[in-house]
């Protein structure tokens, strides 16, 4: 297996970087090394140019050298610099976003890198990458090693597999900066305050437990993720391992994975010497189908691989069923039991309302759907919806666009703390607008308000404050227990 080490996630200054790099230059412990700023084009201690100087300093020791795109394009001084990327033809490109696809696609280039965050889930989705030219698949960080082997077996052509080992995971990106806004600033004058984070900032939960990291729109794992102890199962389902910097002693992790590869030392072994290097405490789950923060041992991953197949259910016997048509106690305390599991496992299927509904829907009075959520919301208590945060609205006309039912909802939030209609030819101050499935996903707590409106499916039109101040209600209400 090969070992490679990831871009930089962190931002750190300009000479911390060179000297960084430098050292992995002069070592032998890394094959691929992979270059450039993916999180955040404000991050300007090293500019394009010093990233490929880097670049060829690297290539020039005898390793490969990979330049990673950005994640999030915002800005065409963003697409400016992709496209120079694209255009520096003697390295290799990651591509991190389906933009970078695209004009990889169009400059005919072969022999790129699906990055992590394609989020390829699927061989036809990887095969689809390959025809554009792709030759390398950097797995997603929370697929299964069963999947990954799966998907390889399914795709029906070779293709070079590069499996995230080390470090922070990277779970999510967003268009707001978490880091400034910690600080109460504005994105766009964030006064570069991740630079005093070098390993990003920890977040932890009220009774002290590492919860996440956050690293400017960069949201990562508290724990840091470790396949050290897990290199047998590696074998056969990637090529190459991948090793994400961390602000001190990445070379001595490389070290040791160096060490487990060549069976110098056992896998396990080199985890509990690793252990003195890590900024947090490892975890392992997501290989394993495991939630990501869990952590699980070689033995225990031996014993779930050979764990029986669950059992048919046999409690309900022929002679119990048959002695009463009524259910004993017993008998319904267990029936209702089941009943609740699987209403608390139900998921709310994908669906739209017709467009004949719609159209109908538009032809009739709003006034008695808007009085029905007006009466709703009025009879919920002050428990679980306290109004006195919800005073700024006073007045205000707010709407509610159930946009597949065609239902447009106007009504205000009077002195008297109870919610009414309002006539709908007057400017609604703030206008929110989803479909009726990602409503009710809402209330039901499936969705959250951050997912549904960074996915474009919950949308705020008119007065920010009010939209944020809605926003924050809609997260924090406990809507499954205003519906019981």
């Amino acid at each position: 297996m090969k070992i490679s080490l990831g871009p930089l996630l962190y931002y750190w200054p300009r000479q911390q970087i060179i000297d960084f790099y430098r050292d992995i230059a002069a070592s032998n412990l890394f094959d691929i090394v992979h270059l450039g700023e993916t999180v955040c084009s404000r991050r300007h201690e090293l500019r394009l140019d010093d990233w490929l100087e880097i670049a060829a300093q690297i290539k020039a020791s005898g390793k490969e050298a990979v330049l990673s795109t950005q994640v999030l394009i915002e800005s065409e001084s963003d697409l400016k610099t992709l496209r120079r990327i694209v255009d520096a033809e003697d390295f290799r490109i990651e591509a991190n976003d389906m933009g970078a696809v695209r004009l990889i696609a169009a400059a005919k280039r072969q022999n790129w890198i699906v990055g992590p965050t394609l989020n390829v889930f699927n061989p036809e989705t990887l095969a689809l990458l390959l025809d554009d030219g792709a030759s390398r698949w950097v797995v997603a960080p929370e697929l299964a090693g069963e999947h990954v082997a799966g998907l390889r077996a399914a795709l029906g052509q070779t293709i070079e597999t590069e499996v995230f080992a080390h470090g922070r995971l990277p779970l999510a990106y967003s268009a707001r900066c978490f880091t400034a806004r910690h600080f109460n600033l504005q994105k766009d004058a964030c006064e570069f305050r991740c630079i005093n984070d070098a390993d990003g900032m920890l977040m932890r939960t009220r009774e002290g437990e590492p919860f996440l990291t956050i690293n400017g729109i960069q949201t990562q794992s508290a724990h840091v993720y470790s396949l050290l102890a897990d290199i047998p199962a590696l074998q056969g389902h990637a090529e190459i391992l991948r090793i994400s910097p961390q602000s001190a002693h990445t070379t001595e992790i490389a070290r040791l994975f160096r060490g487990a590869l060549a069976g110098k030392i056992a896998p396990a072994d080199a985890l509990e010497a690793s252990r003195k290097f890590l900024v947090e405490t490892p975890c392992n789950g997501f290989w394993y189908g495991h939630e990501g923060l869990a952590f699980v041992t070689p033995g225990e991953a031996a014993d779930q691989s050979k764990a029986p197949l669950p059992q048919a259910d046999t409690e309900h016997t022929t002679s119990e069923s048959a002695t009463t048509s009524s259910p004993t106690p017993d008998l319904a305390a267990r029936l209702t039991a089941r009943l609740l599991t699987r209403l608390r496992e139900f998921k709310l299927p994908a669906f739209t309302i017709p467009a004949s509904f719609t159209r109908l829907s538009n032809r009739l009075p709003q006034l008695p759907p808007t009085l029905a959520l007006t009466t709703a919301l009025n009879l919920t208590p002050q428990a679980l919806l306290p109004r006195a945060p919800l005073q700024p609205l006073t007045g205000h006309h707010l709407r509610v666009c159930v946009l597949d039912a065609g239902l447009n909802l106007d009504f205000t939030l009077g002195r008297t703390g109870s919610f009414r209609p309002c006539r709908p030819d007057t400017p609604a101050d703030v206008i929110i607008s989803a479909n009726l499935r990602d409503f009710i996903a809402l209330a039901l707590r499936e969705e959250d308000a951050d997912t549904l409106f960074f996915g474009r499916r919950l949308t705020m039109e008119g007065d920010t404050t009010l939209g944020v101040l809605i926003k924050n209600t809609l997260a924090a209400t406990d809507w499954g227990k205003i519906a019981q």
